[in-house]
């Protein structure tokens, strides 16, 4: 019988190590770089300095290039004559980016985001590169895996920064804009792909990617060589390793290599709806519901006070939202009769007041508290009214009010998240932290995806446009359970 890996210490469901710290009434916390102290001690950034430009570019580049593919991909698998690989070429980037969280997680713990800023821009680039002069479809495969274990390393490296190089309502202006960031490639990347499709050829949708990336990261070198000075000087050594020790951090990438298997399982098994694709998307199912307690702070799966809460509520609230949206286009085209650019606006209504959420919580003086209540329920709602489209005598209009709600209570939520899991971790917990709620989000996402895909192949063809009412019930399940424990997220664990 073969020893399974061991889980990585200090964060984890299964550790043993005392709990992280947690917030009372959003009073700031006292054992974190994020204090309320730090606003004293850090110099106020310039709106638009290098460092936040280049982020903003990052971030840009990857909501592009995420949004590009999607458009090209029928091409590009057709050039390539590799249609049977469609769906690997998507699957392999979500699971790849699993073991990149994790990866850039442990190595900004250890006091500098060098490595995994420039290592995760490197290695994204390669795998551009790579997929922009691919001669065959296995060959792009291999680069769209790099761009995923890239983008989920670099992405944990940018919320590192702006936890160490930002403080109070400057910090939650950065995530607003990380937000913004999403809106403008959805709004023109689908378009723009299409253009460069046509006029510059597929190849372009990756090697334009690549070449605006490089300059974007050279904007962020001083950030990468201040960030061990700025841990140093909120009072915690810079080069401590996470606890738990190597044999804790080898044992978290054996968990995080068991998880992207499981996702790139459920990925691949929702596009086969056959007996082999319901047995791949169970056997991912349960190789993720195996490593996840492994990978996420400890007291993640029952909602524990503070932090697990947190980290809980980045995956139900992402997860329910997402498996709604996804399936939103298909019944208002399919059961409604819109054109795809008149769905496309509903999607668009949820984009721009998901900045505009976001902007909200950077510039009002709610409490985190509050934040989160009003944003969990505005998702909530958000499902329950898209979900109302089964039934016929239901406006179809009532969808662009709905999924604008909806928007608006995630841009709430989203900001609000990462400023806790900075608030509630000692510095040399942040990276670990930071990365289980990318986990959370990447692992439930998949999770609630596969099953609702489930659900609607056996439903729809049985009971028509009322067989999309389960997948949404799902949805609205998870979101309802996020509004219900969304109170732990910034209360105090008794004792």
């Amino acid at each position: 019988m073969t020893t399974a890996p061991p889980a990585p210490a200090a964060t984890t469901e299964e550790g043993t190590a005392a709990p992280a710290p947690t917030l009372q009434k959003d009073a700031p916390a006292t054992t974190g770089s994020a204090s309320a102290t730090d606003d004293g001690n850090r110099a106020r950034r310039p709106a638009l300095s290098p460092m936040f430009v280049g982020m903003i570019a990052l971030v840009s580049l990857g909501a592009f290039e995420s949004l590009a593919v999607s458009t090209a991909m029928p091409v590009i698998a057709a050039s390539l004559d590799g249609l049977a690989l469609y769906a690997p070429a998507f699957a392999l980037t979500i699971a790849t980016s699993v073991m990149g969280m994790v990866l850039a997680g442990r190595s900004t713990d250890r006091g500098t985001v060098g490595p995994s800023l420039l290592g995760g821009v490197g290695v994204f680039v390669a795998g551009l590169l790579l997929a922009g002069l691919a001669p065959s479809m296995g060959v792009l495969l291999v680069g769209r895996a790099l761009q995923g274990l890239g983008s989920g390393a670099y992405i944990v490296a940018l919320y590192m920064i702006v936890a160490r190089q930002y403080s109070g309502r400057a910090r939650a202006g950065v995530l607003a804009a990380f937000s913004t960031a999403w809106v403008v490639p959805s709004l023109v990347g689908p378009l723009l792909a299409g253009l460069v499709v046509s006029h510059l050829g597929w190849r372009w949708v990756f090697l334009s990617v690549a070449v605006l990336a490089v300059p974007a990261t050279l904007m962020l070198v001083s950030a990468v060589r201040d960030s061990a000075r700025t841990a140093t000087t909120a009072g915690e050594d810079p080069a401590a390793p996470p606890a738990g020790g190597p044999a804790a951090r080898r044992g978290a990438l054996w968990w995080a290599a068991a998880a992207s298997a499981g996702v790139a399982l459920m990925s691949l098994g929702t596009e086969n709806h056959s007996t082999a694709g319901y047995t791949m998307i169970v056997l991912g199912a349960v190789v993720v519901l195996w490593a996840a307690p492994r990978l996420l702070p400890r007291g993640t799966l029952r909602a524990g006070r503070g932090l697990p809460t947190v980290i809980a509520l980045r995956g139900l609230v992402a997860s329910s939202f997402y498996a709604a949206e996804v399936f939103l286009p298909l019944i208002l085209q399919q059961e409604r009769g819109f054109s795809p650019a008149r769905s496309g606006i509903v999607l668009t209504a949820g984009a721009i007041t998901w900045a505009l959420g976001s902007l909200l919580r950077s510039r009002l003086t709610w409490s985190s508290a509050t934040f989160l209540r009003l944003g969990t329920w505005l998702v909530a709602l958000a499902v329950a009214g898209v979900a109302l489209l089964v039934v016929p005598s239901v406006p179809a209009e009532l969808t662009y009010l709905a999924w604008a709600a909806g928007g608006l209570g995630l841009g709430m939520v989203f900001p609000t998240l990462a400023i806790l899991v900075f608030d509630l971790s000692p510095t040399h917990q942040q990276g670990s932290n930071t990365s289980s709620l990318q986990v959370a989000d990447a692992l439930s996402s998949a999770f609630l995806l596969a099953l609702a895909g489930i659900v609607i192949a056996w439903l729809v063809p049985n009971m028509g446009s009322y067989g999309y009412l389960g997948a949404f019930v799902l949805a609205g399940a998870v979101a309802l359970v996020a509004a219900v424990i969304a109170p732990r997220a910034t209360q105090t664990t008794v004792g």
